[in-house]
């Protein structure tokens, strides 16, 4: 029995020390982040597909467009605003609401059908994060067969791994670039325990990688230990890490600047 005790209070212990020295930092250096200013929209757009608001907070914004201006992208970023906080912060209500991400789904393709038509000469990159990362593909499936983006990322994304990414890379231009952890819990064991946005019991996409049908323009960016540099530890917290992004999003996805062999081409 106290061989049980001093387990347990080492697992604490160790478990206290974990978020001490890794989920705190991270949300305060989160909290404290501030947008930068803004750049122009005759350079292009890119459309950051924001995740879950869990705990009222704006995850991965201001680090991505940092790391995109870091990464010499100078033109407009737009926050695609679609969780409302009451739904996020119980996340249940989000991530298995089926019709409410059909709604948002639909009304981010619209919203990129309109800009396409106004711009029809400009960039547009997608970027979705953890549950945007849903949003993001279920929007590009629901786009006319005569629009196209720019290029995707799916960043630590909350679908099931074998989910045909086919039909949202025919209506990409360019890359649709996949990153993924082992040790992301959060759409590791998360999604295995609750399900993906859509609905399977699994590890998502964003710990396991791309495992559908060969798709040509998939490019995989699994983690590496080199990404700790990077800003980028393996968590779900820290996918959108400024340095990462910069270094290895900018240049994978080909925004603003040509594009760079940092994952694994055509996937199978």
């Amino acid at each position: 029995m106290f061989a049980c005790a001093y387990v347990d209070v080492a697992l604490l212990a160790v478990g206290t020390a974990a978020l001490a020295i890794f989920a705190v930092p991270r949300l305060m250096a989160v909290l404290r982040a501030r947008p930068t200013s803004g750049g122009s929209p005759d350079e292009g757009t890119v459309i950051f597909v924001e995740p879950l608001r869990w705990l009222g907070v704006r995850w991965g914004r201001c680090e991505a467009e940092a790391g995109l201006r870091r990464g010499g992208f100078g033109g407009e970023f737009r926050l695609w605003d679609w969780d409302p906080t009451w739904r996020a912060m119980l996340v249940l209500p989000t991530i298995a609401a089926r019709s409410f991400l059909a709604a948002e789904a639909q009304r981010l393709a619209d919203h990129i059908t309109e800009l396409r038509k106004r711009r029809s000469d400009l960039p547009i990159h997608l970027i979705g994060y953890s549950c945007g990362g849903y949003i993001a593909v279920a929007a590009l499936e629901l786009l006319p067969g005569d629009v196209r983006v720019d290029s995707c990322t799916l960043l630590a994304a909350a679908f099931s791994p074998w989910r045909d990414l086919n039909p949202a890379a025919s209506r990409v231009s360019g890359q649709v670039v996949v990153t993924s952890s082992p040790f992301d819990v959060v759409v590791g064991l998360g999604t295995l325990i609750v399900g993906t946005a859509d609905r399977v019991f699994t590890p998502s996409i964003g710990t396991l990688g791309y495992r559908g049908p060969h798709c040509e323009k998939v490019k995989q960016v699994r983690w590496r230990p080199r990404f700790i540099r990077l800003g980028y530890w393996g968590g779900h917290m820290s996918a959108p890490a400024e340095r990462f992004i910069a270094e290895c999003i900018v240049p994978a996805a080909g925004i603003g600047q040509a594009q760079a062999g940092l994952g694994e081409s055509n996937p199978t």
